[in-house]
C-alpha cells in the first residue's frame, strides 16, 4: 500500500512541477509580443486529471472507494483576447493607430497561480515524508515481534 501512497505523491508533485514551470513561463513572456506561431504570446494553463490506482490483493478489498492519482490531461492556450496598449515607439505597434498587442498575462494571477501549485507540490513531498516515517515506524515494531 505504501508504494501506491508514493506513486500518487510522484504523480501530483510531477504535474504540479509542469504547472510551475508553466506559470513561469507565462511570467518570463509577459511582453512577448512576436511568436513563431504569429501574434502575442498566449498564456498557457495546465488542465489536470484524475486517474485510477489499481489496487490488487488485501489492501483493495480494505479500499472500498478506488484511489485516485493525477496526471497532466493538456496544455492549453488560453484563447483571451490580446490585451491593447497604446504605444506607437513600439517595434510591433499598429502604424496607424499606435496599438500593440500584448500577452493576455495577469502577473497578480500568475503569481496565485504559482502558490497553488506550489503549495501543492510540497502537500505532495510532506506525503512522501510522512509515508516514509510511517513506514520505518513499522518496520521497527514488526521487528520486536
Amino acid at each position: 500500500m505504501f508504494n501506491k501512497i508514493f506513486d500518487i505523491a510522484a504523480e501530483a508533485m510531477s504535474a504540479n512541477r509542469l504547472r510551475i514551470n508553466t506559470v513561469a513561463s507565462n511570467i518570463a513572456n509577459a511582453q512577448t509580443t512576436r511568436t513563431p506561431e504569429g501574434g502575442p504570446y498566449k498564456r498557457r494553463d495546465v488542465v489536470f486529471a484524475a486517474t485510477d490506482m489499481k489496487v490488487e490483493g488485501f489492501d483493495s478489498v480494505l479500499d472500498r472507494a478506488s484511489l485516485k492519482g493525477v496526471k497532466v490531461a493538456a496544455v492549453i492556450a488560453d484563447d483571451g483576447e490580446p490585451q491593447r496598449v497604446y504605444d506607437p515607439g513600439h517595434p510591433d505597434a499598429d502604424p496607424t493607430t499606435g496599438i500593440v498587442e500584448m500577452p493576455n498575462i495577469n502577473a497578480v494571477t500568475e503569481m496565485v497561480n504559482m502558490l497553488g501549485a506550489s503549495n501543492a507540490y510540497k502537500a505532495a513531498a510532506e506525503v512522501v515524508e510522512i509515508t516514509k516515517d510511517m513506514a520505518a515506524a513499522l518496520r521497527r515494531l514488526s521487528s520486536r515481534f
